[in-house]
């Protein structure tokens, strides 16, 4: 799947991977309606948990996140999931700091937190929500009752 506005990133500190890993299980009919971009370290974590497809690119500690920055200003991310951990600072994790200028220069949603995250995952989704109720009403009025 690609083309503008099917992509999207995510990365997430080495302590916030679990939760990233998690809310991608649970709304998993949302993420693979996108292509997902991460670094090693997420995508690896990402594809065993869920089963989605993930492109990895270069681990965080060989400037992964600098690559996948890069790709906000191509016009092609939808959204960019970057979950910080703000109570370990770690010098090898991934620096925060280029995606909110690169994100804010090319109108990118970024979520840095779980409210945001799921927050911006219930907006991709809408699509698929509303899909569903637009079944809903084409069979109420077959005379199905929506449940």
């Amino acid at each position: 799947m690609s083309g503008a506005g099917k992509t999207l990133i995510l990365i997430a500190h080495t302590a916030r991977l679990p939760d990233l890993v998690k809310l991608v299980r649970k709304r998993r009919a949302v993420f693979a309606d996108y292509r997902l971009l991460a670094t090693l370290e997420t995508g690896a974590a990402i594809e065993a948990e869920t089963g989605l497809e993930v492109t990895s690119l270069f681990s965080g500690r060989r400037g992964g996140e600098i690559q996948l920055c890069g790709l906000i200003c191509t016009n092609s991310i939808r959204a960019v999931y970057f979950l910080r951990d703000l109570e370990t600072n770690r010098l090898d994790e991934p620096d925060i700091t280029p995606f909110y200028r690169a994100c804010d220069l090319n109108n990118v949603p970024l979520a840095t937190n779980m409210v945001s995250a799921v927050a911006l995952t219930h907006w991709l989704g809408r699509r698929l929500e509303s899909g569903r109720a637009g079944r809903v009403e084409s069979d109420a009025g077959e005379g199905v009752l929506p449940c």
